[in-house]
């Protein structure tokens, strides 16, 4: 499902608290437009600044017992000192659905995306039971940690008709179906169309949407912003990882060698940017609070294209809830 890569070990930084370039209302017109300039180009509005918890997985553990949700809690509180207001689940640890998102906003938490197993045409999942949770928890867009390493055409095209069927469902119950890429996706070739290519040309934009892992995506030879020029109306969300130059192992965010602002710069409307960095398992020298924190704190200054946005009285830069409409 993930790559159990790591880059390279830590660096320990403190924590940072609060947000950054609050602009307050004013009524004169010069100080207006001096607090206009404070907001510009502060980077990825932190509403739309989220992190996928596969990067605690080693932390956080795989149980359902009581330590397991004691470390998924402390998890949940960190992520809220560091600044992030969104996280995209991949395990709810035992809990149901109900108690997940009572701990959620315990910290002042919401999951607005997640991974969760769909299926495939020859195993499907119960998608109706993972609607009504989503519904519970407030998940918006939901979808596989990968797809399936298929090797034909016709199987691409088939899991392609499988997902379109799930997304209309999702669509009716106000949910969005999201696929997230890997690697293959774009090195597995049928003549001139990757099963990128596949998967986009047998699903209807109003069922499924698209996830990019901008890491993967140049891991597999693609150029993302190649990518976005040609399905801009596709993708929905961006998973945030950098790649390292000496080895192309995954490094953290800002880190590496991923041009971001000049993949940002092409946003038409990308409603989550997500922070991830898979877990390297068994390696004490890797941190995950640090790759999200670093992760954080680059996405909320990056500077990219025409970077001005507007802020709020609580300090976020754009609407404190991002557009969830249909699309009918």
């Amino acid at each position: 499902m993930h790559a159990a890569w790591w880059s390279r070990g830590p660096i320990i930084r403190g924590v940072v608290v609060g947000a950054i370039g609050v602009c307050l209302s004013v009524a004169a017109a010069g100080t207006a437009a001096a607090a206009d300039r404070e907001c510009a180009g502060r980077g990825v509005p932190t509403n739309k600044i989220s992190v996928q918890l596969w990067t605690f997985a080693e932390y956080i553990g795989f149980g359902t017992d009581a330590a397991t949700i004691a470390r998924t809690e402390e998890v949940f509180r960190r992520l809220r000192e560091m600044g992030y207001r969104n996280v995209e689940p991949f395990t709810l640890s035992g809990l149901t659905a109900a108690q997940y998102r009572a701990l959620l906003e315990r910290h002042g938490l919401r999951a607005r995306s997640r991974h969760v197993d769909v299926g495939t045409p020859q195993n499907p999942a119960d998608i109706a039971q993972i609607i009504a949770d989503n519904r519970t928890i407030g998940i918006r867009y939901f979808g596989s940690g990968g797809t399936p390493r298929y090797t034909t055409e016709a199987e691409w095209i088939a899991y392609a008709r499988y997902l379109n069927e799930i997304g209309a469902q999702a669509r009716r119950a106000g949910q969005r179906l999201m696929v997230h890429n890997h690697n293959w996706e774009f090195e597995t070739r049928f003549g001139d169309r990757t099963a990128f290519d596949i998967l986009i040309a047998n699903t209807d934009r109003r069922n499924v949407a698209f996830q990019l892992d901008l890491y993967w995506a140049t891991f597999g030879g693609a150029d993302p912003v190649q990518l976005l020029g040609r399905y801009a109306n596709r993708v929905e969300l961006f998973h945030v990882k950098d790649m390292r130059a000496s080895d192309r192992r995954i490094e953290i965010v800002g880190r590496g060698v991923i041009d971001f602002p000049r993949i940002f710069a092409t946003d038409r409307g990308i409603r989550y940017y997500v922070v991830e960095h898979d877990p390297r398992f068994g390696d004490p020298t890797f941190n995950p609070f640090e790759a999200a924190e670093v992760g954080f704190d680059y996405l909320d200054n990056v500077r990219f294209g025409n970077t001005s946005r507007d802020c709020d009285d609580d300090g976020d830069r754009g609407d404190d809830d991002v557009r969830d409409d249909d699309e009918d």
